[in-house]
């Protein structure tokens, strides 16, 4: 990724194997999910002192969290590597296909939102863990099943919209980024992440 400005006050986490997810052995995805789990406590109290929310892992303190994440969350233009990145990456497709893209994604959250954005995510886990019995922190190894291979995931929701229901997870980081990313459409709200909550929370399984 690139940024303009990389300089930040924010302390940030950084994980102690630089490599992608879908090339971790299996042994390292267990070594990176102890890791995690064990900075989720460290996190969620630098993540309360820094944004003076009490954080006390209800389920309406989504509200607060998110509410103050939008008043400080920074977006700047996308430099022209990385658009540059993206054009060279999508030359076969057609023009009006690279155009919309490259629209997309022609700004970005900041160095220093992305790094509090991850620790949102840990806490948004921690809020379902601590008040559903049945979701717990898990990961799985299969590289060819899904695209979160090897990462700290929700384990425990089922999805009965389908027969069979099927079991799934939930991956908060790409999640809470996903939800994040309404700001670049205007369409961000303070109740985004609840919203989130409230609509996995049917598939908790029991």
């Amino acid at each position: 990724m690139y940024w303009h400005k990389k300089k930040i006050d924010y302390d940030i986490l950084i994980p102690p194997i630089n490599k992608q997810f879908k090339n971790f052995t299996k042994k390292e995805a267990e070594s990176y999910f102890e890791w995690y789990k064990n900075q989720l406590n460290p996190r969620i109290e630098y993540l309360r002192k820094y944004s003076g929310v009490d954080l006390d892992y209800s389920v309406n303190s989504l509200v607060d969290i998110w509410g103050w994440f939008l008043k400080i969350a920074e977006t700047e233009k996308a430099p022209k590597a990385k658009t540059e990145e993206v054009r060279n990456r999508l030359k076969s497709q057609p023009k009006e296909i690279i155009e919309d893209v490259l629209n997309e994604q022609s700004r970005q959250f900041s160095l220093e939102t992305e790094y509090i954005i991850r620790d949102i995510a840990m806490y948004f886990g921690e809020v379902y863990v601590k008040n559903n019995s049945s979701i717990a922190w898990g990961y799985h190894t299969d590289v060819k099943a899904d695209s979160f291979a090897n990462m700290p995931l929700l384990v425990g929701f089922e999805d009965r919209d389908f027969t069979p229901a099927f079991k799934t997870h939930f991956e908060p980081l790409f999640m809470i980024h996903a939800v994040a990313c309404n700001i670049f459409d205007g369409d961000q709200t303070k109740e985004d992440l609840l919203l989130l909550y409230n609509k996995w929370q049917r598939m908790v399984y029991n």
